[in-house]
């Protein structure tokens, strides 16, 4: 019989080799399904494990557990998803980036390939006038540009999730998402975008929080152990958000068009 030491030992070794091979694991579409209901517990454990290393991202842990949160709004109302269905395409950006990149070894080393390469800047409607517009790039979106704005959406799951616990649960869900997206989101989207996340949110059903915990974060009552897990969340959040802002204001990056 394995004692608890060997035991320990072993369990670390696994924990080790699983977040060592985010290789194989972003490149997974199973990894990366609408039809995989929203968890919001296993995104904890994402996110957990995205946090250990803030100024090295692990490219699955943090990239599925923003994709998994696109599930968040499909568990609250259809027109929710659809209208905050460009983060899903911006994590498949994501995903091609690493495996034509396969040397890269975090989320920041990626966004330094790039600047050495100085295609960070390139969105794929300015590659002609930044030199590209007949060579191999011509159609390359940056992942500095692309994960930026994945930032800018954890910034707003952290000010929606905060709000949430300062409304202890009592304010209507719809209200609190689109408070969030004014405050957060809107200033860096144009019109349209804007528009189209206003109808989404008009369209959408949803209560209170306390009244769909249930169904939006997985616990039979808004209790003390419900309230605890979502600041444990929005912690994570956190923390991977500075991580990643850091490199961006560190670097001049925060203005990518």
């Amino acid at each position: 019989m394995e004692d608890k030491e060997e035991k320990k030992d072993k369990e670390d070794k696994e924990d080790k080799e699983d977040k060592e091979d985010w290789h194989t694991l972003i490149q997974d579409d199973n990894n990366f399904s609408q039809e995989v209901p929203f968890d919001f517990k296993k995104i904890s454990e994402k996110l957990k494990n995205a946090s250990t290393s803030p100024d090295k991202l692990n490219p699955y842990y943090t990239i599925s557990a923003i994709y998994d949160f696109t599930k968040f709004f499909n568990s609250i109302s259809s027109a929710l998803s659809m209208g905050f269905s460009d983060i899903t395409e911006k994590c498949g950006i994501m995903r091609e980036k690493f495996k034509q990149y396969p040397e890269v070894t975090d989320i920041q080393n990626l966004l330094e390939i790039e600047m050495g390469k100085n295609l960070h800047k390139l969105n794929k409607d300015n590659n002609k006038s930044l030199g590209h517009g007949n060579d191999e790039y011509k159609n390359y979106i940056s992942a500095c540009r692309t994960f930026l704005r994945l930032l800018w959406f954890l910034e707003y799951l952290i000010d929606a999730f905060e709000s949430i616990l300062k409304d202890n649960g009592t304010g209507p869900i719809k209200k609190i998402l689109g408070d969030s997206y004014n405050k957060i989101l809107a200033p860096h989207h144009t019109f349209l975008v804007r528009k189209a996340v206003g109808l989404a949110l008009m369209f959408s059903s949803g209560g209170d929080v306390a009244r769909n915990v249930d169904i939006i974060f997985g616990y039979k009552e808004y209790n003390e152990e419900a309230r605890k897990a979502i600041q444990d969340t929005i912690d994570l959040m956190k923390i991977i958000w500075k991580g990643g802002h850091a490199f961006y204001e560190k670097n001049d990056l925060l203005g990518l068009k």
